[in-house]
């Protein structure tokens, strides 16, 4: 009964979500969470070495570098390669930076695996205990048996068969309770099936256990001795850690986490390497004994961890690009942030692979001779990355001699103006007409449950290579300050109470019928999402705003559908939705809700 009734609250919010009555999907009030984080790029006490003293090429980084920024396929905002234990190499795509925590997805599950590691440690709880013996105080009439045959290993290795999963949490509020009212899809331990609720359960027992929150339980076992601060952990409407979702981390932090698990649970504390967590238990969850059927790259799965297509590889994995892949043949690890548009993995890794698997002959045991010129390439390249292209900066490739000619007569310096087509906007204000259109990305809206009010207002002021919009939403004011040189102006917007870091860029082009378009991208450069604002200027008094994001909502609608919590889950929940909207009323609303096209007419003073 609990599973029908949750999953008509499912269609209700998804019917919702496709009429663009985003303001009423919440069926509890919302409580901001996202807090302004102050960048940070202190590596946090990992040294930093040259890459041919660990054994690389410079030149091999910088092809692995170029070959991730050219595939089209991914999007790539950060990345950094540890050998030996040291950075050897770390690039961020601006606007993005290394130095702000990211959204890290399901990557949180691994490091729930090893707070429960450190649980089986100090004796709170055993692999083999029954989950519902840990909530007696949730009391549920006819309970399913197989809920109650659920263990703790089964919520590790993703075995229980949950059907209460990601989408149904967003209307329940009391989760525990919920899953313990639904069913499974089969008997625990007998199939593979991929449902963040195993680890938001974990995360439960852990805090029913310890009396604590996963940060403040792992922060004096793991993050203080890993140089790992101020770290944020989205909680569930209860107060609890969301667990399988929900952590913020940057980079280095990242990398350090794999680290940790390369060296098998033992770090440098105070000058003195400590066995933190037990190496059995890095063993033990990195086996892979659970074969898996999401995916197409990873076929093995630990304790909420992948495997990996090197040997003995095996790696960290949050959705939309966000990993930490750990080599333990070539004693490397990668981490890497992005915003593509995947929910396992995708060619990232088999760039990985091709540069640092088993096949790789490049890397040697020694180190290699200094190379000073291809150190010297490798930095320039890294220092040059852009995240969206359109609007990067053209590089200049002058010959040797144009160097020299340039040193003894030095170019004039052009000075930026104001196009004629946006100094007609200069100082004017727009009234958009209704509709679904917001600044912040619809994906990011249900990734976080922070769906706020529509854009009502935008006024345009421009300067010499720079843009600046000034949205309003009803209940908030947002300036946005985007470089048309070239170079991202960073900044912040505050959105239903979170403040969220952006870097902007635009650009003047046309479009096919030669009217001037200003194309203005919005990084939230915490998150993987972008929004995509097109004014299609047809004179000063009129326009017309196309909105579109990255990732595309309907890649992004696929990782949504995939998230189910099990086949008969997904079948009877897609076939409910479809009998209720219709395939074209569906592919039609996904349109007029994610790529909103509104008109705006300007505000007379």
């Amino acid at each position: 009964m609990m599973d029908l009734r949750s999953q008509m609250k499912v269609v209700d919010l998804l019917l919702k979500l496709f009429r663009g009555d985003l303001q009423h999907i919440n069926p509890y009030p919302f409580v901001p969470q996202k807090h302004k984080n102050i960048p940070n790029a202190d590596s946090g006490g990992l040294m930093r070495s040259i890459p041919e003293h660990e054994g690389i090429p410079s030149a091999h980084l910088q092809r692995f570098f170029e070959e991730l920024d050219a595939c089209p396929s991914i999007h790539v905002h950060s990345a950094m390669v540890l050998r030996h234990g040291k950075i050897v190499a770390e690039g961020s795509w601006k606007p993005y930076s290394g130095s702000y925590p990211h959204m890290m997805f399901s990557l949180a599950k691994s490091v729930v695996s090893m707070a429960v590691g450190f649980a089986v440690q100090e004796g709170l709880l055993a692999l083999d205990d029954k989950v519902a013996g840990y909530f007696p105080d949730k009391n549920v009439l006819f309970r399913s048996p197989r809920i109650n045959n659920i263990t703790v290993r089964h919520l590790l290795n993703m075995t229980s068969g949950l059907k209460f999963n990601e989408i149904h949490s967003v209307v329940e509020k009391d989760w525990v309770r919920a899953i313990l009212q639904s069913d499974c899809s089969f008997e625990p331990g007998t199939e593979f099936s991929y449902n963040s609720l195993n680890t938001y359960l974990l995360s439960a027992i852990l805090c029913k256990k310890t009396g604590m929150g996963l940060v403040e339980y792992l922060t004096p076992r793991l993050f203080d001795p890993l140089g790992i601060h101020n770290v944020s952990w989205d909680v569930c409407p209860m107060g609890i850690e969301k667990g399988g979702w929900g952590l913020w981390l940057r980079t280095v932090d990242m990398a350090k986490l794999g680290q940790f698990y390369l060296q098998r649970g033992r770090w440098m504390v105070d000058g003195e390497e400590k066995q933190l967590l037990p190496e059995d238990w890095v063993i033990e969850s990195t086996k892979m004994d659970t074969p898996t059927r999401e995916g197409d790259y990873s076929k093995g799965y630990g304790y909420q961890i992948w495997s990996f297509g090197a040997k003995g590889a095996y790696q960290f994995n949050g959705m939309l690009g966000q990993y930490v892949i750990v080599l333990p043949e070539r004693d490397m690890v990668i981490a890497m942030t992005g915003g593509s548009p995947s929910l396992f993995a995708d060619e990232t890794c088999l760039i990985v692979e091709k540069y640092f698997g088993d096949a790789a002959k490049e890397l040697s045991d020694d180190p290699l001779p200094n190379d000073i010129r291809a150190l010297r390439s490798l930095r320039n390249a890294l220092g040059n990355l852009y995240a969206i292209r359109e609007t990067a900066p053209k590089p200049k490739r002058l010959s040797t001699w144009s160097r020299v000619w340039r040193r003894v007569f030095p170019e004039k310096q052009v000075v930026p103006t104001v196009p004629p087509e946006l100094r007609k906007l200069n100082g004017r204000q727009y009234q958009l007409e209704s509709s679904s259109a917001a600044l912040m990305p619809l994906i990011l809206q249900g990734t976080t449950n922070n769906f706020g009010a529509n854009i009502s207002k935008i006024s345009m002021e421009f300067s010499p290579g720079e843009c600046r919009l000034i949205v309003e939403d009803g209940a908030e004011t947002n300036l946005i300050v985007a470089g048309m040189d070239g170079t991202p102006r960073k900044g912040c917007v505050t959105l239903n109470g979170e403040i969220y870091a952006v870097g902007s860029t635009a650009r003047l082009t046309t479009d096919e019928d030669d009217r001037p378009v200003l194309k203005v991208f919005i990084c939230f450069t915490e998150t993987p999402s972008v929004r995509i604002m097109k004014f299609i200027l047809y004179s000063p008094e009129r326009m017309l705003i196309r909105f579109d994001e990255l990732p595309s909502v309907e890649a992004s609608l696929e990782v949504l559908f995939s998230l189910v919590g099990g086949r008969e889950n997904q079948n009877s929940l897609n076939k409910l939705f479809m009998d209720t909207v219709g395939q074209q009323r569906l592919d039609e609303r996904v349109a007029q809700v994610s790529r909103p096209r509104v008109k705006a007419t300007r505000v007379r003073p």
